[in-house]
């Protein structure tokens, strides 16, 4: 069974649960919302790569001392930096409510699933550069890829509520997300020829080739990564009875998350459709904190059906990882349900 079915049917299957073994008051409902993550447009990790120090390539060194006899002959590379451009994803979501308990207590489940798409361009640039005596070889190539990425998204989320009269109640509860990145990308490379013509000439290899256009072959990458986040959260929501069937609500709450160590895989195919290498990168965790805040209105419809609309916003502020910690992610949207009291 795929994971977005359970999601989706886990609200309504512990609604059975709880309504054929406990007594006391069950509501279940549909849930629709539309959700923003800027999770792919944070970038304060690429800032490492400005000031990246220039690198001895110590094998290519050896071989090229070894084949071309100049014993202070040195290769070494260095990052120029990165940039990063890509749209904010939108994720259109549905899924399912179960809310239980008494008229002081109360436990909501929900689950939710959604999915969509982006497209995302990096930019890099690398300098390279023989040395030998006061003879010098230099070499810059802007290597860019440009990947379209799907994305599933899973919420889960366990809220408990203890009512303290009819204006005030005190809430905590656990959250869990889910996305699910995998991508199809063209990596082009723009460079100059200096140092492959001279590495091509000591080693006896091929002279690099180009395309008509002055760049080289373009090669496809397939990418993959997951990311999870783990949130424990409290705070206190307030009660505002408007009109004759309506109560608007403000909650807000203070929430400590964390996401654990993520792997980027990476696999190159070259022009004949095989795969040239694959790479794995490591993205350390990160502890975060921040708000998470939400405003709306519940419209009663009948006796045992209503309608609920909100706004909500949840910030995550990285205390430890890649990121700084203006660099926040954030996640906001409206949801919208339909509660029916069993």
């Amino acid at each position: 069974m795929k994971m977005r079915t359970v999601v989706m049917i886990a609200p309504f299957a512990a609604a059975l649960s709880v309504s054929t073994s406990v007594k006391a008051e069950v509501v279940v409902g549909p849930r629709f919302s539309y959700y923003f993550d800027n999770s792919n447009l944070r970038t304060s990790d690429l800032e490492g790569l400005q000031d990246a120090r220039t690198v001895v390539d110590r094998s290519l060194t050896e071989d090229l001392r070894a084949a071309t006899g100049f014993d202070d002959l040195t290769v070494t590379t260095q990052n120029n930096g990165s940039a990063s451009n890509s749209d904010q994803v939108g994720f259109p979501m549905v899924g399912g409510m179960v809310n239980f308990g008494d008229d002081r207590d109360r436990v909501t489940l929900i689950g939710m699933y959604g999915s969509s798409s982006t497209v995302t361009e990096l930019v890099s640039s690398r300098t390279t550069e023989i040395e030998v005596a006061d003879i010098g070889f230099r070499e810059i190539s802007i290597i860019e890829t440009v990947t379209d990425q799907d994305i599933d998204r899973i919420d889960m989320e366990l809220t408990w509520q203890r009512r303290l009269n009819e204006n005030f109640a005190i809430l905590a509860g656990v959250r869990y997300e889910r996305l699910d990145t995998s991508g199809r990308g063209v990596v082009t490379i723009q460079e100059t020829d200096e140092v492959r013509q001279f590495v091509a000439d000591a080693l006896g290899q091929n002279a690099p080739t180009r395309n008509l256009d002055g760049e080289r072959a373009p090669q496809t990458v397939f990418t993959n990564t997951s990311l999870d986040t783990f949130s424990g959260r409290i705070g206190v929501t307030a009660f505002v009875p408007f009109g004759e069937n309506a109560v608007a609500f403000f909650s807000g709450m203070v929430q400590g998350s964390y996401q654990p160590d993520s792997e980027f895989r990476s696999s190159f195919i070259g022009r004949n459709g095989e795969e040239v290498r694959s790479e794995i990168r490591t993205d350390t965790g990160e502890f975060s904190v921040g708000p998470d805040f939400a405003v709306g209105s519940q419209f009663v419809l009948t006796e045992n059906l209503a309608l609920d609309i909100r706004y909500r916003a949840i910030l995550f502020f990285p205390l430890s990882g890649e990121f700084d910690f203006g660099d926040s992610r954030v996640n906001h949207g409206v949801n919208l349900g339909l509660s029916l009291r069993l």
